[in-house]
C-alpha cells in the first residue's frame, strides 16, 4: 500500500512538469528588433570648397563714336578686333540646401563664390598703318552664381543634377590706342572700365557622398555675362572711339562638400 501511495505521488508530479514544460514551450518568444542600416537622403544644408580652371571667348571689338574717327576705321589705320580669350585658375566656396522629394529626385538650390585669374592682353598693329597700336587688356577679378539644382539619384549616394541660374562677376576691360614714334601730338586714345557685371548660367555635374557626411562632386558651368564697353578719347584730338566685349565663358571644377544632417531614419524590422 505504501509502495502503491509513493507510485501515484511521483506520478503527480511528473504530469504536472509535463504539462508545466508543455505550458512553458507555448508561450510566444519575443525577439529584439533587427536594425536596418540607415537609408541615406540628399537632404539638408552642406558647405563646401572648390577649384577648377576657367576658359572664356571674348574679343575687344572698336568703333567709331563720331565722324573724326570713322576714317581711322574704314581706311583700316587701327586694328579693330583684338582677341582677348584667355583662361585660367578659379577657386572659392559654396553652400546650399538639397530636398530628397522621392528616393529618385532631389531638388536643391546653391549659392557659390570664386576668386579668378583669367585675364589677357594682345596688341596689334594696324593693319595699314603699324606705327599705330591697338592694346586691348580685359580681366576676371571674381565670379559668383546663384543657382537651382534638379538632381536625380540612380545609386545609392551618388547624385547626377543639371543647375541654371543667375552669374553675376567683376570685370575690366581697357584699349588704347599708342604711336611707335610716341604719343605727343600723335592721336592716342585711351579708356577703360571695371564694372560687376550680371547675366546667367547652366551646367551639369555629378555628386558622391563617399562617407555619411561628406560629399565629392565634379561640375561644368556656362555663364554669360552680357559685354562690358567704354569710350576711348585723346584730350588733344577729336576722334573718339568706342570699345566692347563679350563676357561669356565656361568653368570646369571639382568640389568638397560638408553636409549637416544628411542620411535618413532608421527603419526597424520585426
Amino acid at each position: 500500500m505504501k509502495n502503491l501511495f509513493s507510485t501515484t505521488i511521483a506520478f503527480a508530479f511528473l504530469t504536472v512538469g509535463s504539462a508545466g514544460a508543455a505550458d512553458l514551450s507555448a508561450a510566444p518568444v519575443y525577439k529584439a528588433p533587427v536594425v536596418a542600416p540607415a537609408a541615406f537622403s540628399w537632404t539638408g544644408w552642406y558647405v563646401g570648397v572648390n577649384a577648377g580652371w576657367a576658359w572664356n571667348d571674348s574679343t575687344d571689338t572698336i568703333t567709331a563714336a563720331n565722324a573724326a574717327a570713322q576714317g581711322f576705321v574704314t581706311f583700316s589705320d587701327i586694328a579693330t578686333s583684338l582677341p582677348l580669350s584667355s583662361n585660367g585658375f578659379i577657386g572659392g566656396g559654396q553652400a546650399g540646401y538639397n530636398w530628397q522629394v522621392t528616393p529618385m529626385w532631389v531638388l536643391g538650390f546653391e549659392s557659390d563664390i570664386q576668386w579668378a585669374d583669367i585675364k589677357k592682353t594682345v596688341s596689334l598693329p594696324g593693319p595699314n598703318d603699324p606705327s599705330r597700336i591697338m592694346t586691348g587688356s580685359e580681366k576676371l577679378d571674381w565670379f559668383g552664381t546663384v543657382r537651382g539644382r534638379v538632381g536625380v539619384a540612380p545609386w545609392d549616394r551618388s547624385l547626377l543634377y543639371v543647375t541654371g541660374g543667375l552669374a553675376y562677376g567683376q570685370v575690366n576691360l581697357s584699349t588704347a590706342l599708342t604711336r611707335t614714334s610716341g604719343c605727343g601730338g600723335n592721336n592716342c586714345q585711351a579708356g577703360s572700365a571695371t564694372e560687376t557685371r550680371f547675366g546667367w548660367t547652366v551646367g551639369a555635374g555629378l555628386e558622391w557622398a563617399f562617407v555619411k557626411d561628406w560629399s565629392f562632386k565634379a561640375e561644368y558651368l556656362h555663364y554669360d555675362l552680357g559685354s562690358i564697353s567704354h569710350v576711348m578719347t585723346d584730350p588733344f584730338f577729336p576722334a573718339i572711339f568706342n570699345a566692347s566685349a563679350d563676357l561669356k565663358g565656361n568653368i570646369a571644377r571639382v568640389g568638397l562638400n560638408y553636409r549637416f544632417g544628411s542620411g535618413g531614419p532608421v527603419v526597424a524590422k520585426y
